[in-house]
């Protein structure tokens, strides 16, 4: 997995426009106030449409900051795979069912079809 300085605007909006609502404030904060020591964000990239798996309040506090780049874990795989990705995350991070994850992110948007 190399970590490359990755445009942001050549992030896919869709996913990213979804979280917004469900972003914590304070984290965004604390994001910002850290930035240069917040480890990368993950980026899938699906025949060149590049996902972002996890990383969403890190990404809020760059684009606060005024940055065009943010440091990325860029990852070559499917969609299932960045959805997969997010699930173990979520999982080990917060302790929740594979069903749990999926519920939550079926409310940010649209269903989520399991991989």
């Amino acid at each position: 997995m190399p970590t490359v300085e990755l445009p942001i605007a050549r992030l896919a909006r869709d996913s990213i426009e979804r979280s917004r609502s469900h972003l914590d404030p304070k984290r965004v904060t604390y994001y910002v106030e850290h930035f240069d020591d917040v480890v990368p964000v993950v980026v899938f990239d699906i025949d060149g449409v590049l996902l972002l798996a996890d990383g969403h309040h890190r990404l809020a506090a760059a684009e606060q900051l005024g940055r065009t780049t943010v440091k990325a874990d860029l990852r070559k795989g499917q969609r299932a795979d960045a959805l997969q990705f997010a699930i173990d995350l979520a999982r080990r991070q917060r302790g929740l069912t594979e069903h749990e994850v999926l519920e939550a992110m079926s409310r940010r948007g649209r269903p989520v079809q399991r991989p």
